[in-house]
């Protein structure tokens, strides 16, 4: 099995060239209003208007829980990240499972978010056990 690549955290920090710079979203749905949102790229602070209208058409289609897969997304901005905090607490306001996150353990990122202390933001290490863990919280 290979190795994820590793990724520094900063404001000069290069990209590995295999990602996007900005951020490409792609949504699977999954049974009984959970969905699967991979994300390729980097999700900086410019991003946040089009990260911010691809949550709210989640919520507002109806989606209870949403399973995040950032192991295609090397950083995300602390703007990306609230608005991540402010649709699991819209979600699970609604009766929902709310957020959870996707990302290769131990990884730069997956440290750095849980330093951020992203709390109501469960993070896994695959797809199938963030979509098992929102469909046993509603």
């Amino acid at each position: 099995m290979t190795q994820p690549p590793t990724f520094q955290v900063a404001s000069d920090a290069s990209v590995d060239q295999a990602f996007p710079r900005s951020a490409v979203f792609h949504w699977t749905s999954s049974e009984r209003g959970l969905k699967l949102l991979e994300v390729q790229g980097e999700l900086d602070d410019a991003a946040v208007t089009r990260w911010s209208g691809v949550l709210r058409t989640a919520i507002s289609d109806g989606t209870t829980g949403i399973a995040v897969d950032l192991r295609g997304c090397p950083a995300i901005g602390p703007i990306c990240l609230s608005a991540l905090l402010a649709t699991s607490s819209t979600l699970k306001a609604r009766g929902g499972g709310g957020v959870g996150l996707v990302t290769y353990p131990h990884s730069t990122l997956d440290r750095r978010l849980e330093a951020d202390a992203t709390q109501g933001l469960p993070t896994h290490n695959s797809a199938t056990r963030a979509l098992v863990s929102l469909r046993e919280t509603e």
